[in-house]
């Protein structure tokens, strides 16, 4: 069971304020967002919780496990005025219900046996890949095999899928990994769910905000959005504006502009124009 409520009016409701971070009330204090919505939820049973352990095989580590047991899942989005008749849906931060939290089932092997350079690979089932620590700055590295465990949090437009990684069964830190799936590369995102929960708030459920962290970039209507409601943002990751831009096939939520309209003329120099004057 799930029930809308329009953040704003519901001031006694502390926990979804405290979880968000008061994200709501930044929103509605910039321009041109509107509709600032939470969609609440009721928590996930231990019953719940334990069975889907059981059925993976797996801990849940303990900040998301309190995280389900507190709501089953979260939806937050907003909206966007890009003129008095135009509004768009964009903003959004999404976590599934738990029961949605399934294995990467995708391509598995391939994932598995691909090596860093993405050139296939013979048994073992073993795939090593290097990546800088954010928080940290120092080189670190992921190791799968047969035995480890990848859960899809979301997908973001068919270029990349949010992970729950665990190296082993037995592990109790799980980190989240961004899978890129045309490179089939490993992106860290977070060290912990909190952490990766307070990434998607500091970036104000921006559309894609992910990909910031990817070797593909930002949409261009993305990056746009992000110069005018967060440019700061662009400024801390300035690094990515060396990487390659992607086009996604999606609608983006503006008006295309036909680069036919844009009629162009010859140029030609005064002593051309005399010349043909005197013909």
């Amino acid at each position: 069971m799930m029930a809308s409520l329009k953040i704003g009016h519901d001031t006694e409701d502390m926990f979804y304020e405290n979880l968000s971070l008061s994200l709501a009330k930044v929103l509605n204090n910039i321009p041109r967002i509107t509709n600032v919505t939470l969609e609440k939820r009721l928590p996930c049973e231990k019953a719940q919780v334990t069975a889907w352990e059981s059925r993976h095989n797996v801990y849940l580590p303990d900040d998301m496990k309190r995280f389900y047991l507190s709501t089953d899942g979260f939806n937050f989005y907003w909206s966007y005025q890009y003129s008095p008749n135009d509004v768009r849906r964009v903003g959004h931060i999404h976590f599934p219900h738990l029961i949605q939290i399934t294995l990467v089932r995708d391509n598995i092997d391939t994932i598995l046996t691909v090596s860093p350079n993405t050139t296939l690979t013979v048994p073992p089932i073993i795939r090593q890949s290097n990546y800088v620590d954010l928080s940290s700055g120092h080189l670190d590295h992921l190791n799968l095999n047969s035995r480890s465990k990848i859960f899809e949090l979301s997908t973001i437009a068919n270029l990349a899928k949010v992970c729950l990684v665990y190296e082993t069964p037995e592990s109790s830190s799980p980190k989240i990994f961004l899978l890129e799936t045309n490179s089939l590369r490993w992106q860290f995102l977070a060290e912990s769910f909190t952490e990766y929960l307070r990434m998607s708030i500091a970036h104000l459920g921006l559309p894609y905000w992910e990909l910031c962290f990817s070797s593909c970039g930002l949409p261009a209507w993305t990056e746009q959005l992000f110069l005018l409601l967060a440019p700061h943002l662009l400024e801390k990751n300035d690094n990515r504006r060396l990487k390659n831009i992607v086009c996604i096939n999606e609608n983006p939520p503006f008006n295309v502009l036909d680069p036919a309209v844009f009629r162009t003329k010859l140029r030609c120099s005064r002593q051309t124009q005399k010349m043909r004057l005197n013909n």
